[in-house]
């Protein structure tokens, strides 16, 4: 389950996180911190990610604890994703190492800031990127992503590629450019899978919407984000992410820990 956590009361959201990270058959993944830049009206203070041996693990967690957290929480949104085998990220981070390894890239200098979005619907907007820019730049990023694909690729140039293709066909091509100007760097998914459904928060939110994809995403230093948006291979799988992203939820944040004391 995705926590998606806008905080009312520190001590009591402290109290919770100690009871969480030990509440049997609750395995605590990731808390982060989010940036202070709202996406579609999101404010959020953290992202928690919790995963369940099954579904009724995860009742159960929810029926125990929820309503501690709701007090803790001005805005509470819980989303349910079916995860990706923890083998694929295994084997992920295996690949960077080997691409790390034989073609890593040690970026000179400070990255540039002349990237913009041309689409804010599946890209982080100027907002986002300046915020982000203003934090400390050789800190671990975590990038979390919902996608909702296209059911067919719009691209602006017809002659893109040679017959239609899915949404979904089109960002895969985006992600392989992407995805090895990552991978050299030391930057790959962490965790990921399917959005199931919409348990805890307002119908009207953008959470409550339909998503196809989760992706969880961990950067070894902010600025290497920076260096990859700015780089020609980027650049040129850009067009594919425009054209099989119907929209897009990209939120930037920092790692997080508990507090022991309080």
């Amino acid at each position: 389950m995705i926590f998606h956590i806008r905080l009312e009361n520190v001590s009591l959201y402290q109290a919770w996180l100690r009871a969480a990270y030990s509440q049997p058959g609750a395995k605590g993944l990731y808390r982060v911190k989010v940036d202070p830049a709202p996406r579609e009206g999101m404010v959020i203070d953290e992202v928690l990610i919790f995963e369940y041996p099954l579904p009724e693990a995860a009742m159960s967690f929810m029926s125990a604890l929820g309503p501690d957290l709701q007090s803790a929480c001005r805005e509470l949104n819980v989303l349910a994703i079916l995860p990706e085998p923890a083998a694929t990220f295994v084997m992920v981070r295996f690949v960077s190492w080997l691409v790390r390894f034989f073609k890593g890239c040690q970026d000179q200098g400070e990255p540039g800031n002349s990237w913009k979005a041309d689409d804010t619907a599946v890209w982080p907007d100027q907002h986002q990127m300046e915020v982000a820019r203003e934090q400390n730049a050789d800190e671990s990023l975590y990038v979390f992503n919902l996608n909702k694909y296209r059911s067919v690729a719009r691209y602006e140039n017809n002659g893109s590629l040679k017959k239609q293709v899915s949404g979904q066909k089109a960002y895969d091509l985006y992600a392989r450019a992407a995805g090895f100007e990552l991978l050299r760097r030391g930057a790959f998914p962490v965790y990921g899978g399917k959005p199931l459904c919409f348990l805890v928060g307002g119908e009207e939110g953008v959470l409550a919407d339909r998503w196809d994809k989760f992706i969880f995403v961990r950067y070894p230093r902010r600025r290497d984000l920076f260096y990859i948006i700015e780089s020609d291979e980027f650049h040129r799988g850009e067009c594919h992410r425009d054209a099989g992203l119907e929209r897009s939820v990209v939120l930037m944040a920092s790692g997080a820990q508990i507090d022991k004391s309080a």
